[in-house]
């Protein structure tokens, strides 16, 4: 696919923070995140007066907050970058990209500072449908129908969050748990998906080893799995036993374990952008194993399955993801430096906190969720840190990013 031409005089006038999707995602994101887990660990240390920033629900927020606040602007940062990639077609930049930003920003700050609202509602579901169609307009423009799959996904994900809207409107009835599962699972399919497409490719090219083939059998057996665990988290209860989502998240576990047994991970252990992609990946892996043996021990945490997933799985690949695109994106090496190790480490050591040490000693609950709460925030503070000038600096050698 051919790139359009960029008229370098008109995008030379635009910041560079506004040059493509990734730019003010990846950095408002990453910053929002650690605000946000901030306050959740002064919230769990006792300093009860933080609830009130909280949309008057903490467990609510936290929930809805890094599924839809944060990894929904992670995702669509990367979508709205990607599909210049697929397409050839340029991607959206300037005023455009401002004003969804913005709607993306105001959310934020009126979940959290604001009072029980349905203009948060609107604002919040806006951001998310207008991004689903800059996605959709190059891809159908150039008919690349094999990347419209990600805006019927991204459709599930704002009509979710209408319902966790609905929830802490008063007009649905639910379950934190009950809605949080979904949600979860549909940002693993995600990135799965992703996953399965870049961790090969990126592997093969930083270990200059012999190209890893994608096996049809082994990516279908990886990926209908995974459709059919979300469409049984979807459907009432009263239909789908217990029992079959916990086969199925099994099953999904078992199938995606064959196709990352592939990815030659071993290889890759001096290259912190590649063994932090493979660790993740194998997060994700043991999450959906945990969640399957949840629906028949009472002895493991349904709760505990869903961390592994939100934080090893989706959290360690976005930062990951992240450091790598940006780097990419404007024309650097592609290396961290020891600063970033750290933030690797210490997410994963929030993953560790946050799951093993609560399971071992639930004595220490509390002080574990706040500890792994300061974790993340430290392992995306250095993001933000090492990245800004990164993100909001032209490019360097004339590269279109």
């Amino acid at each position: 696919m051919t790139m359009q031409i960029v008229d370098k005089s008109k995008e030379d006038k635009i910041p560079a923070i506004l040059r493509l999707g990734f730019r003010p995602f990846f950095l408002g994101a990453s910053t929002f995140s650690v605000l946000a887990m901030v306050i959740w660990a002064l919230f769990w240390s006792g300093q009860s007066q933080f609830s009130s920033l909280m949309y008057s629900n903490p467990i609510w927020w936290h929930s809805h907050e890094m599924l839809f606040g944060f990894s929904g602007a992670i995702i669509i940062g990367f979508l709205l970058t990607a599909v210049q990639n697929w397409t050839g077609q340029t991607g959206i930049k300037g005023t455009k990209l401002l004003v969804l930003f913005a709607l993306w920003l105001c959310a934020r700050l009126g979940l959290m500072f604001g009072s029980v609202s349905s203009i948060w509602l609107f604002v919040d579901t806006a951001w998310i449908f207008l991004a689903m169609y800059y996605l959709a307009v190059p891809i159908i423009k150039v008919k690349q129908y094999r990347n419209l799959f990600f805006v019927p996904v991204l459709s599930l994900f704002g009509m979710m969050n209408v319902k966790f809207h609905l929830v802490a409107l008063g007009a649905l009835h639910s379950s934190i748990s009950a809605l949080t599962l979904p949600i979860v699972l549909v940002v693993t399919l995600i990135t799965l998906v992703v996953g399965g497409r870049v961790i090969p490719f990126f592997t093969w090219r930083g270990t200059q080893t012999e190209q890893i083939t994608r096996v049809k059998a082994i990516e279908f057996a990886a990926l209908i799995p995974v459709w059919l665990l979300l469409l049984a988290t979807l459907m009432p209860s009263s239909l789908i036993p217990a029992k079959w989502v916990g086969v199925l998240a099994i099953i999904t576990a078992m199938t995606n374990l064959i196709r990352f047994s592939r990815w030659r991970s071993f290889s890759t252990l001096t290259n912190p952008l590649l063994w932090t992609l493979h660790l993740s990946y194998l997060s994700l892996i043991v999450g959906l194993l945990v969640l399957g043996l949840s629906e028949f021990s009472p002895v493991v945490n349904t709760s505990i399955a869903i961390h592994i997933l939100a934080i090893g799985g989706i959290g360690g690949m976005i930062l990951s993801m992240i450091s790598r695109v940006s780097l990419g994106h404007t024309g650097r090496t592609l290396k961290v430096n020891m600063i970033m190790q750290v933030a690797f480490i210490a997410l994963f050591a929030s993953l560790l906190v946050r799951t093993v040490l609560v399971y071992a000693v639930p004595s220490l609950t509390m002080d574990s969720y706040v500890l792994s709460a300061s974790l993340w925030a430290l392992a995306f503070a250095i993001f933000a840190i090492v990245y800004f000038p990164i993100l909001t600096k032209p490019p360097v050698d004339g590269h279109p990013g």
